[in-house]
């Protein structure tokens, strides 16, 4: 105890202690180091690999769309095989795959459709689904809307129920982009409520995917969810549907609450006065 209490009065401990607070700094600040300049070095060579792998998707498409050659032939070419087993290079081919795709129509557009399909890529973005990321579910939702695989639609549907809006939103504009105005009628069955927010979502993506001679709208009014009765009537009224003017006066008369009342008769004023106009030219 005697050469304990001599030893803690010299302060001797103290410069050990210090000795191994300073190898401590030393190291750990060496390891940070190393660190930095092995993300730096990672950086480096995604941005490389980047620029390479563009170059070669840009080659790949120009022969495909415009050089007729097929999947199958781009694959087993020496050249090009190698890079369609990298991952970060079928992620890069995939965005740009959906963006050549928002460019192009007719003949075009379906080149690319068979190339998504059998590439590989279509299996790719349906395992996104299942994905527990929210933003990697909606990137798979929207590229299969994209390339317009209708046999996705069952599993749209079973998503457009999803507890994350994101996922409820994205799943529903892809629904009416791959199936026109029925792909939008499944909500009659839909439970749970639609906010105003998810309502102006879906009615603009409507909007742009709405086909006259088909439309089953009126449907919508006679759900058991007064937020689905809602969102029909504010797409009968952005597309100014007069001829659904029967559904909506019935649905004034026997509205399920007063909200839906009180909105169906306004409706109901708006297309009886576009009706009055339209009748005077």
């Amino acid at each position: 105890m005697e050469h304990i209490w001599n030893s803690y009065k010299s302060g001797i401990w103290l410069d050990t202690i210090l000795l191994w607070l300073i190898l401590l700094f030393v190291g750990v600040a060496g390891m940070l180091f190393l660190f930095i300049i092995v993300i730096r070095s990672e950086k480096i060579t995604r941005r490389k690999n980047y620029y390479n792998y563009n170059t070669v998707i840009e080659t790949i498409f120009m022969q495909v769309v415009f050089a007729g050659r097929s999947y199958a032939s781009v694959a087993n070419d020496q050249e090009y095989s190698k890079y369609f087993k990298i991952k970060h290079f079928r992620k890069q081919l995939m965005k740009s795959l959906i963006n050549m795709h928002q460019n192009y129509d007719g003949t075009s557009a379906k080149i690319l459709e068979s190339f998504y399909f059998e590439s590989g890529l279509m299996e790719t973005s349906l395992a996104k689904l299942k994905n527990r990321k929210t933003h990697i579910v909606c990137s798979g939702i929207q590229e299969l809307a994209e390339m317009k695989i209708t046999k996705a639609f069952p599993l749209l549907v079973k998503l457009s129920q999803s507890r994350s809006k994101e996922i409820k939103i994205a799943a529903i504009k892809a629904c009416t982009k791959l199936n026109g105005n029925k792909g939008i009628v499944h909500l009659v069955y839909h439970k749970d409520p639609i906010d105003m927010w998810e309502q102006v979502n879906i009615v603009s993506a409507f909007k742009r995917n709405y086909v006259e001679d088909n439309d089953e709208i009126e449907l919508l009014l006679t759900s058991g969810n007064t937020t689905v009765i809602s969102l029909g009537l504010k797409i009968i009224h952005t597309l100014e549907l007069a001829r659904k003017l029967p559904y909506v006066v019935d649905l004034a008369e026997n509205a399920p609450n007063e909200h839906i009342k009180l909105e169906a008769q306004e409706l109901l004023l708006f297309l009886t006065t576009k009706n009055q106009g339209d009748d005077r030219f």
